[in-house]
């Protein structure tokens, strides 16, 4: 501030009067100079406010691409949180992934199960409920957004109420013609968080894995409807779609994208799960509190 670089030292002056005539206002004076320039200095010293910090509390569930008939470009906006994180609608695609790398497998004989039925973690594989429900499991492959293959291989695991109500849905959808249920992701362990992590870190898509994700709660699902044969209903982007296209309440779309996408999440929402705005195919189960889980499936 201009004040504080030409504050100068203040020299007192004499004058032709006596001394004790001046005395008593050059005192004040003096005073009045040195309280000016204290707060001048006071002023230059301040540092400048911190930024606020946008905090966020409870659980989120990142998340994270099918090509579809309508829309299959890329735009600079957003997607790719878990859960109830905030999104900013103006935010470009995340920068380039890190450099390819092989990882290792990571299932200690400690933590090893069959794919199949119940274990002392507590999952439940939904293809022992309904084996009609199928499994596309993109991060068991390299489709996907990082462009690597993240998990050591495919499977669909959920907390057993979760895996029951996702059932139900399912179900549902057949009785009413359609094929059901494809899945793309379900119960994902911290350590292959902590890969995703690895590969995009960066907290507006993919959730820090110390703070946890509701897919590694074993209650979130990412999933799409199939018809009687198999092929995917238009819901408008394909899955992991960076841009406001693939949010819920994005209204630009041909009506049976709409309608295809008010009826996945009627139905789900019946079933107990909850989406969120920004990615037309996550869903959290929200009948159940359940802790994150390091557990890993056992790779045949």
């Amino acid at each position: 501030m201009r004040g504080c670089a030409q504050a100068t030292h203040i020299r007192g002056h004499t004058s032709s009067q006596p001394h004790t005539q001046n005395k008593h206002k050059l005192n004040i004076l003096e005073k009045y100079i040195l309280l000016v320039l204290m707060i001048l200095a006071a002023a230059c010293g301040q540092p400048p406010a911190a930024p606020k910090e946008n905090t966020v509390s409870g659980q989120t569930d990142t998340i994270v691409v099918t090509q579809q008939d309508s829309i299959n470009r890329p735009v600079d906006s957003i997607t790719r949180q878990d859960d109830d994180q905030p999104v900013t609608d103006k935010m470009t695609s995340p920068e380039k992934a890190s450099p390819e790398k092989d990882f290792s497998p990571v299932h200690p004989a400690a933590t090893v199960i069959s794919p199949a039925g119940g274990n002392r973690y507590n999952f439940k594989a939904v293809r022992d409920l309904d084996p009609s429900i199928r499994l596309d499991i993109r991060y068991a492959t390299a489709n996907n957004f990082t462009k690597v293959k993240i998990y050591d291989c495919a499977e669909c695991l959920l907390r057993p109420e979760a895996a029951a109500a996702l059932v139900t849905v399912h179900q549902a959808l057949q009785a009413k013609g359609y094929g059901g249920l494809k899945m793309f992701d379900c119960y994902r362990p911290r350590p292959y968080q902590q890969r995703l992590w690895d590969k995009v870190p960066n907290p507006n898509y993919v959730t820090p894995p110390a703070k946890g994700s509701m897919h590694s709660r074993g209650a979130a699902v990412d999933l799409t409807i199939v018809d009687k044969n198999g092929k995917e209903l238009d819901m408008g982007t394909p899955y992991d779609f960076f841009g406001v296209e693939a949010h819920f309440d994005y209204r630009k779309l041909p009506p049976a994208v709409l309608s295809n996408r008010r009826m996945f999440r009627t139905m789900m929402e019946a079933a107990g799960f909850e989406g969120i705005r920004t990615e037309w195919w996550h869903f959290s189960y929200r009948k159940g509190s359940f802790p994150l889980s390091d557990f890993l499936w056992k790779c045949e």
